[in-house]
């Protein structure tokens, strides 16, 4: 049995050789592998400082080129602005106007007759807005002293 025992204690050491040549192989060819990923897989990150004149230049640069657009930009909104207001303001009273001449029309009695005559057309375009209140004014004095002419003659 001892022989059996021995034979069993010789394997076991051929396999163990045989382990630790793998071993020893698996080793060597992997250190390629080590090398690669530990130099060229792996990031580095390197930060390196600006010195400040440099971040305040960019800055300036900056300010430079986009402020003039911003500033041509802003002139336009404002114009553009100050005209949609202007013309807000002439569509009002223009609108005041004809609702004061539908219930001129509808106070005088000639609802199926209106009067288009050269004095109750008014152009918006040449109009400012001075013209158009004092026209309003005159026209409500027109129509106050027609009422009163009519009241006259009955």
């Amino acid at each position: 049995m001892s022989e059996v025992l021995d034979e069993s204690v010789e394997c076991f050491q051929d396999m163990i050789s045989q382990l630790q040549g793998s071993v020893d192989t698996l080793k060597s060819n992997s250190e390629e592998n080590n090398y690669l990923t530990e130099t060229m897989l792996q990031s580095r990150r390197v930060f390196e400082l600006v010195p400040e004149y440099d971040v305040q230049r960019a800055k300036l640069s900056l300010i430079e080129e986009v402020d003039p657009v911003v500033k041509t930009l802003e002139e336009k909104l404002r114009k553009s602005l100050s005209k949609m207001q202007r013309e807000l303001e002439t569509l009002q009273q223009s609108c005041e106007l004809n609702e004061l001449r539908l219930n001129n029309t509808h106070t005088t009695g000639q609802e199926g007759d209106v009067d288009m005559s050269s004095d109750n057309l008014v152009v918006m375009a040449s109009s400012t807005n001075e013209e158009l209140e004092t026209l309003k004014q005159l026209k409500t004095t027109k129509r106050e002293l027609e009422l009163k002419l009519a009241h006259l003659q009955h």
